[in-house]
């Protein structure tokens, strides 16, 4: 059914119909609230003749007191079917808001599904794979001149690039040596230490010598 009613157009007679939902609505309104009053007026006039009774019957006027209680009930059944009438305008409302919300989502569903329609006729499969290959062949284009500016030109293009990778190898290997520490250097107290040494036995000898001498004496 939602298809149906997405899909067949709209005739005249519903357009019609569809805008004129708006005045009925506040038509129906205007009457609701007319009932509405007319009810409280008829409340107040039933009140009203409830009174004069009570007062008919403290002057014991009997006859006159069921008088007014005849209007009061004569108002009273004014106001049930008042009351009855706004209980269908009630009903007219609820049903026309209804109709009306269900015609603007029938509407804007229809309107939504006529934008896709005309966004998908509008672009084509052939129209995107076209676009997608102008958008490579630019791609392409820019790396073509991207490479045609890297590549040296002049004296530069004359360069032999394995010539200069080994000399920056021999830079590298010079600036290591640079870094490496200098091996200690000897010192010259290495002789005089050995004779030093040398000495040491001969001048014990030389005491001992001495020793025994003076305990011969």
């Amino acid at each position: 059914m939602l298809k149906k009613l997405l899909s067949k157009p709209k005739s005249k007679k519903k357009k019609e119909a569809a805008s004129s939902a708006l005045p009925t609505l506040d038509r129906l309104h205007e009457t609701l609230e007319m009932l509405e009053k007319k009810e409280c007026f008829l409340q107040k006039k039933a009140s009203a003749e409830v009174e004069r009774a009570k007062d008919y019957t403290k002057a014991k006027n009997k006859s006159a007191a069921i008088q007014c209680l005849k209007k009061k009930k004569l108002y009273e059944t004014q106001i049930e079917q008042l009351s009855n009438f706004q209980l269908r305008v009630h009903d007219q409302i609820i049903m026309l808001e209804s109709a009306k919300a269900t015609t603007d989502i029938v509407d804007a569903l229809r309107s939504g599904s006529s934008a896709v329609k005309a966004i998908h006729q509008s672009v084509s499969i052939d129209d995107i794979e076209n676009a997608i290959g102008e958008a490579n062949e630019q791609t392409e284009n820019m790396r073509q001149i991207q490479e045609a500016l890297a590549t040296p030109i002049g004296a530069s293009a004359d360069f032999d690039d394995d010539e200069l990778e080994a000399e920056l190898e021999d830079l590298e290997e010079e600036e290591l040596d640079n870094e490496l520490p200098e091996p200690p250097q000897r010192t010259s107290m290495e002789p005089s230490a050995r004779a030093t040494t040398s000495q040491k036995p001969a001048n014990d000898l030389a005491e001992l010598t001495k020793l025994q001498a003076e305990m011969a004496l």
